[in-house]
């Protein structure tokens, strides 16, 4: 039976405005400590995490949740493996070349490169801030990086799931949707690919 009222919650228009009712009395520091722990545990779906804050908290509440969240649970990230994992993980690099040779291009022509990559909703993030934490890239680059990418990516997956109860009753809008998502996806994969074959040169 409780599976039963989930899927209900899940999939229909009721059921996710009974959901993001129930979200919204908890107060806004759900929404933000959920964008945060997602950092660091990133098989939390953020996609999901980003559309019930913004259609629980409103548009510009959910996203600076969001926002805010991601940022400062990403730069967490990266200055808890710069601090604490960085010299043992080195030692373990400088056997492998491949990593080695990852990080040098990271060092050199890594700014543009991360920039885009965390713009992209589908990129794992997590790794990015590993390798990025790995890297000899200052801090206060990191931060600035984290600062614009995100805004970007959180600023697209709010535009496609803001309303998102509206999806029930508008077929077109939710076709955009989907060749949107699509579109963003194969970017991804493309740009990721692209950014492979810099690495084997």
């Amino acid at each position: 039976m409780e599976l039963e009222t989930l899927l209900k919650n899940l999939t229909t228009q009721e059921g996710l405005e009974s959901l993001f009712a129930e979200v919204e009395a908890l107060g806004p520091l759900v929404g933000f400590v959920l964008t945060l722990i997602e950092s660091f545990l990133p098989f939390l779906p953020l996609f999901a995490i980003v559309i019930i804050n913004i259609n629980s908290y409103g548009f510009i509440i959910g996203f600076l949740l969001s926002y805010s969240g991601t940022v400062g649970g990403s730069y967490l990230v990266f200055l808890t493996i710069r601090y604490f994992l960085r010299a043992p993980a080195q030692r373990y690099i400088h056997r492998h070349k491949r990593l080695e040779g990852m990080l040098e291009f990271i060092d050199l022509k890594g700014f543009s490169f991360l920039l885009i990559l965390l713009s992209l909703p589908f990129t794992p993030s997590s790794v990015i801030n590993l390798i990025a934490a790995l890297s000899n890239i200052r801090k206060v680059v990191y931060l600035y990086i984290l600062l614009v990418s995100k805004a970007i990516m959180i600023l697209l997956m709010s535009i496609v799931g803001y309303d998102i109860t509206s999806f029930f009753t508008s077929p077109l809008q939710l076709t955009l949707s989907i060749i949107f998502l699509v579109v963003l996806y194969f970017f991804s994969k493309w740009y990721q690919r692209y950014i492979n074959s810099k690495l084997e040169k």
